[in-house]
């Protein structure tokens, strides 16, 4: 019963009604050309002083190439700190925006390369494909888009480099999209939440592997009330084991000495509450599966080393009893 009942609010009542931004319609890599005063704006390291920088972007747009104004930012924790080129977060100007792909598109996310090398544009690109498997679990996601960016300084000091990037969707735009309201409020508990999303959330973060989120400190989640309860919805997933990323490291509190160990960072759910979710996971396999053959530039070998760590994750949730004693119950959050 109790199965059933979850069964039918993984996703919320009217999500397959609701309107996709043209902008993330589209898997096929969007190419860009962002341009600024690069040495200003990889300079602002302080997130308490960093301030929005002055920059064009232009595109291909048939036989013609256009341009908008955008304001750059820089953002992120550990990544503002310690990469060469830190995440950014892009205010694109609706008065140069109308009428092109980016119309209502305001303050996107632009997630970087971190370094200027392969393989800090292999992890993003495996970030890239996480973005890729949730939106297959649920609507409840931020759309995310991935580019082929080429970064121009104004300035004329640094020379132009192109590498991959995403575009993911602002939190209003979600909010709207959804038909919700988003709540900024700490110290929300599992029990608050849409219990199909709770499910899916603890589950979905122990499939990649990831610990660097916190429901009641909103870290890496971003909270939406729709009309059938509140959601916590993850982003930022470049710390997930799946990726394994060189600088991610799990915190000192937990019992792992690897981010590639898997740990269940969610409340105590028996495998009756989990069901919906792990039947929902074993009848997208194939499909989350082939989402890593499908990333452009993502090299054969680490798509292949994806897929054998899911199917880790496969084996381990064939036996539900089992999970639920080995896997949930020794490390959940009660």
């Amino acid at each position: 019963m109790i199965a059933a009942v979850l069964a039918t609010i993984l996703l919320p009542a009217t999500s397959d009604q609701l309107p996709s931004q043209p902008f993330f319609a589209s898997d096929s890599v969007f190419e860009v050309t962002v341009r600024a005063n690069l040495r200003q704006l990889l300079r602002d390291r302080d997130p308490d002083t960093n301030i929005w920088r002055e920059g064009t972007m232009l595109w291909r747009d048939g036989d013609s190439t256009r341009a908008i104004r955008t304001r750059l930012r820089t953002r992120g924790l550990y990544r503002l700190r310690e990469c060469d080129f830190p995440p950014l977060r892009l205010r694109i100007s609706q008065e140069d925006a109308r009428g092109t792909i980016w119309a209502n598109i305001r303050r996107p996310k632009l997630v970087t390369h971190c370094e200027d090398n392969g393989s800090s544009e292999q992890q993003l690109l495996q970030e890239y494909a996480i973005y890729r498997v949730l939106r297959l679990l649920t609507p409840v996601t931020f759309q995310a888009r991935l580019l082929r960016v080429t970064y121009e300084d104004s300035a004329g000091q640094r020379r132009p480099v192109t590498r991959y990037g995403i575009v993911t969707e602002d939190p209003e735009r979600l909010f709207d999209r959804l038909g919700g309201n988003g709540l900024e409020q700490q110290g929300v508990g599992f029990v608050q939440l849409n219990p199909g999303n709770v499910a899916l959330l603890s589950v979905f973060q122990y499939f990649i592997a990831n610990t660097d989120w916190s429901l009641p400190g909103l870290h890496n989640i971003q909270l939406v009330r729709l009309a059938d309860g509140l959601y916590a919805v993850p982003y930022d997933f470049d710390w997930a084991g799946t990726i394994g990323a060189p600088y991610a490291r799990p915190a000192a509190i937990l019992p792992i000495r690897s981010v590639r160990e898997r740990i269940w960072r969610g409340p105590c759910l028996s495998a009756a509450q989990l069901e919906p979710t792990l039947a929902r996971f074993e009848q997208l396999r194939d499909s989350i599966q082939a989402v890593y053959g499908a990333i452009p530039g993502l090299e054969p070998g680490l798509a292949e080393r994806a897929r054998r760590y899911n199917q880790e994750f496969f084996d381990a949730i064939r036996d539900r009893a089992r999970f639920e004693q080995r896997v949930v119950r020794p490390d959940c959050i009660r």
